[in-house]
């Protein structure tokens, strides 16, 4: 005798996308922009033909699959999770749905939301399989379920130098030491895109701040009659950081401008021995909202007193 617990089977099974039409989508193939898939699935007892509810265990035998290739699970430049991520999940040009409420009805179909990456200009048909309480597989590849979204993976959006805004937004701030050692002045500069707004944004090549926490995220500092310090900073809201060097600090304010990465400049006029003249990588990668990098290094002119964004690595001779 079966039991509801144990014993079921599908009734229906279909994908969707969640635009107008509800069978195609659009995404970037940059890894990184997802858009959402919802798989819909009623499942009855086939000894009463009852509705039944699986459970989350049973559920997560749900995968995504190639639909020209029923069963195979997508995977290699196609894949999914069931974790949004930060980007949009629609092209520009996409008239997106609104998310549909996965909230489950009594007796209604179960809806599970995954979100889908590519890597590969392609456009790919995607269904549904399940493994059934007796260990068959079924699946929307054709036969009985037949339902499939076609996702569209198209040119990543590629960024070099010319594509960028970098410029100071704020006034100087010049301020004198408490002891009157010296003065110093703080500059903010501000990278965007003339493309896209920035979503995050990865840094490496700086100073850890672990001998002078005053340091941390320090790219580069001279030595060049006056003493200046170079930073950036991860994106996020307005926040005092505490910078400069040895006894010679400052409290500055930064990330005053969103969806940008903040650099500061800490030029120091004061009597102090100073270090050697050094820099570090200073290496930026940022992501657009759609999820599209760009990956360029700090630099420095004007009497090392401005930054600049270059798409190489800075070396001291530049």
């Amino acid at each position: 005798m079966g039991s509801t617990s144990v014993s079921w089977e599908v009734s229906s099974f279909e994908v969707q996308a969640t635009t107008p039409n509800a069978t195609s989508d659009a995404l970037y193939a940059n890894g990184n922009m997802q858009v959402p898939v919802i798989v819909v699935i009623s499942v009855v007892d086939p000894d009463t033909n009852n509705a039944y509810e699986p459970n989350d265990s049973e559920l997560e035998t749900i995968k995504l699959i190639d639909y020209d290739d029923p069963p195979t699970e997508i995977s290699g430049s196609w894949n999914y999770s069931v974790t949004e991520n930060e980007f949009e999940h629609g092209l520009p040009s996409t008239k997106t749905a609104i998310q549909p409420d996965l909230s489950l009805a009594a007796g209604g179909p179960q809806k599970k939301r995954y979100w889908v990456t590519t890597t590969k200009i392609e456009d790919k048909r995607i269904g549904a399989s399940i493994i059934q309480s007796d260990g068959t597989i079924d699946h929307t590849g054709g036969g009985t379920f037949d339902s499939k979204v076609t996702l569209v993976g198209t040119n990543p959006i590629t960024y070099n130098v010319d594509d960028l805004n970098f410029e100071q937004q704020e006034d100087d701030v010049h301020q004198a030491f408490p002891d009157q050692s010296g003065v110093w002045v703080q500059r903010n500069f501000y990278l965007t895109t003339k493309k896209y707004e920035l979503r995050k944004a990865d840094l490496q090549g700086y100073n850890l701040g672990t001998v002078d926490p005053a340091l941390k995220y320090a790219t580069a500092y001279f030595d060049y009659g006056y003493f200046s310090i170079f930073y950036y900073w991860p994106m996020g809201p307005k926040e005092t950081r505490t910078v400069g060097i040895d006894s010679h600090t400052a409290e500055v304010t930064i990330n005053q401008k969103s969806n940008a990465l903040c650099v500061t400049v800490l030029a120091i006029w004061a009597r102090g021995t100073w270090p050697a003249s050094r820099n570090w990588e200073g290496r930026i990668t940022f992501y657009d909202q759609f999820g599209n990098p760009g990956t360029f290094w700090l630099g420095y002119k004007e009497g090392f007193l401005t930054p600049e964004i270059l798409e190489h690595e800075y070396t001291i001779e530049e």
